[in-house]
């Protein structure tokens, strides 16, 4: 019984038929080298049988054939040395290996104590040869085999392996053979590696020379600063080319970073007296109107929440089903969602995808016990938080469209009860002092008006009489003081209104786009009475 040798350098035998074929017809000419015993597959060697040392083709292309009986040249006492020598000597002579095969052949010659020299003397091969071969060996095996596969997209070449054996690290030579589709990806990536190693080899010389000469590396605060007027750039030291021989960059407190193309030199200069400007008061101003907006949203959500809980009585009969449909229009016009999400989140805060799936169930069953108008106002509220958007511009202007939506959306509030304070009234209806007015708005104050010199009792008409004669409409004017102020007085000074509140939005309402006062009887309570 013929057995293969399990350590023949040889895997692939490639197509067998042409020489299985000249079997049938001529048999075996040339007789098979063999050893007595053979190895299992645990690598316990047995003494009957025999090892097929060489031949190994002429054996395969045989059984094919349906060979039974070999002729064989039977050795003794041959090392196991000798054994993989003679096959790797016989093999190497064949022009069908592949270059991993043939890699492999030459790393096991060489662990077998053969030199560079010895290799290329017995297979024929030149020693820059064996010396490329080697090096295909250190590669993974895998990769190399995927990458040479008849079969695969990318077909490894020689030529490519070579530009790999330029990297001396293995594991990066491997990194890069897995990544690469084609040989040009392995030039280019093997050469990007070989620059960023010669970086990194003239980083560490260019700190060294750096930190020598007293520079820091920088700090976090450094770099935080890079490009503020504390932090002056000094030099910049390029990666790609030689390093200097000495460093000589002058100034008082000197830090190196990680700059674009090298390493940077800055100076941190004295910190200088900051001076607000106009567009860092407005800023300030512009935060200011989003904190008290976001303020007023939580109130809004906290009273609906009242209005859930059964705290306040929810309306009745033909009102119910006009504040409904009111509602559902405000939502339609914005293309608004309904949905169970949406109770979760007012509830919870969380959105389907963060909560588990235990506050997903007390949210569905809360939705079943829950009144159509609560469900729509929760709904309303979600509008106003994730669609209206903000009430201020980032130039710091009054945003009317979000403006207009707030009114909207409160009008339905206040029928449950819903009142403004002082600041959000203004904050709604564009009035408040902090929002940032056109050029011929900002050159008014609230002194402009006077509000101790009007009479008492006084209609609207005769209110906006009392304004001064300015180039200006009577709705921008009214933009430019704290209208809240001048409904509080009114609410105080005549009989014909009920509060401060209903003076405030009768004001923004009745002066239309032009200026002009609007037709209709002046009493406040009267006209919210027909609103309603």
């Amino acid at each position: 019984m013929i057995h293969q040798h399990p350590d023949n350098p040889r895997k692939d035998l490639g197509d067998l038929s042409e020489l299985s074929e000249s079997i049938k017809k001529k048999g075996i000419m040339q007789n098979l080298t063999v050893i007595p015993g053979y190895w299992d597959e645990n690598r316990a060697h047995h003494d009957e049988g025999y090892t097929l040392i060489i031949g190994h083709r002429r054996f395969a292309a045989g059984k094919m054939a349906g060979v039974t009986m070999y002729p064989c040249r039977i050795v003794e006492d041959m090392s196991y040395k000798d054994q993989v020598g003679t096959m790797l000597e016989e093999n190497m002579q064949r022009i069908d290996l592949t270059p991993l095969e043939q890699a492999e052949g030459f790393q096991m010659m060489l662990d077998l104590g053969d030199t560079e020299e010895q290799i290329a003397e017995k297979t024929g091969f030149s020693r820059t040869t064996v010396r490329r071969r080697l090096e295909i060996a250190k590669l993974d095996r895998d990769l190399v085999k995927e990458k040479t596969d008849e079969d695969g997209v990318y077909q490894l070449n020689l030529k490519d392996l070579a530009q790999l054996s330029r990297i001396e690290d293995v594991e990066t030579r491997n990194r890069i053979l897995k990544d690469a589709t084609d040989s040009r990806q392995i030039q280019w990536k093997v050469e990007a590696e070989i620059k960023n190693r010669e970086k990194e080899k003239n980083k560490k010389i260019i700190i060294e020379l750096l930190e020598a000469a007293g520079i820091k590396k920088a700090t976090k605060e450094i770099e935080r600063k890079r490009y503020t007027e504390e932090v002056k750039d000094k030099k910049s030291i390029p990666l790609d080319k030689e390093p200097p021989k000495r460093i000589n960059i002058r100034g008082k407190e000197l830090y190196y970073l990680d700059g674009w193309n090298g390493i940077d030199v800055v100076e941190k200069l004295p910190k200088q007296k900051q001076v607000e400007t106009e567009y860092d008061r407005q800023k300030k101003k512009t935060a200011k109107l989003r904190s008290l907006q976001k303020k007023m949203n939580e109130r809004k959500k906290e009273f609906i929440r009242t209005i859930a809980d059964g705290k306040i009585e929810l309306l009745k009969d033909e009102e119910r089903q006009k504040i409904i449909e009111k509602m559902i229009r405000n939502m339609m016009e914005k293309s608004c969602w309904l949905g169970n999400g949406m109770v979760l989140k007012f509830f919870t805060g969380k959105s389907l995808y963060d909560a588990d799936e235990k506050e997903k169930e007390e949210a569905e069953e809360k939705i079943q016990t829950l009144d159509t108008q609560v469900l729509l106002l929760i709904a309303m509220n979600n509008m106003m938080d994730d669609y209206t958007g903000d009430l201020v511009e980032y130039s710091g202007e009054y945003k009317e469209d979000a403006g207009k939506r707030y009114q909207e959306c409160f009008k339905i509030l206040m029928r449950y009860g819903w009142s403004y304070e002082r600041e959000e009234a203004d904050l709604v209806y564009g009035n408040h002092e902090l929002y940032k007015r056109s050029p011929k708005m900002e050159q008014l104050s609230v002194e402009d008006w006077k509000p101790d010199a009007c009479p008492k009792n006084i209609t609207v008409e005769e209110y906006l009489a009392t304004f001064p004669k300015i180039k200006l409409t009577r709705r921008e004017y009214l933009q430019t003081i704290p209208l809240y102020h001048a409904a509080l007085y009114l609410a105080e000074t005549t009989q014909k209104v009920h509060s401060s509140q209903e003076w405030y939005l009768y004001l923004n309402e009745k002066v239309d786009q032009n200026g002009e006062v609007l037709s209709g009887e002046y009493d406040v309570s009267e006209t919210n009475q027909k609103e309603t």
